[in-house]
C-alpha cells in the first residue's frame, strides 16, 4: 500500500506496507506493544501516529521521527512521485 504525501511542495509515494511491516517487527522484538507505546516513543499523540499509518497528511518532522523509531530511513520508504511515475 502506498500513499501520496507532499513535503516542501514535492510529491512522494510513501510505502506504507513497508512501514507497517517494520512496526510488526518492532512489536515482535518487544519494543512497542501498542500504537500508544509507539506514539510515546515518537513524542506525538496516538491519533497523529495513526494518521501516519493510514496515509493521511503529517508533517515532515513527524514522518522522520516515526521512521527513525521504526528503524527506517526516508529513502527506504519514500520515492519522489516523478521518479516513480517515470518508471
Amino acid at each position: 500500500m502506498e500513499a501520496m504525501v507532499w513535503f516542501r511542495g514535492m510529491p512522494y509515494r510513501l510505502n506504507l506496507g513497508r512501514c507497517r511491516r517494520a512496526l510488526v517487527l518492532r512489536q515482535v522484538e518487544g519494543r512497542y506493544q501498542s500504537m500508544e507505546a509507539l506514539a510515546v516513543a515518537v513524542g506525538r499523540s496516538r491519533s497523529t501516529v495513526s494518521r501516519f499509518f493510514s496515509g493521511r497528511p503529517t508533517s515532515l518532522p513527524v514522518t522522520l521521527k516515526v521512521l527513525e523509531v521504526l528503524g527506517l530511513r526516508f529513502e527506504d520508504v519514500a520515492v519522489p512521485a516523478e521518479d516513480h511515475d517515470a518508471a
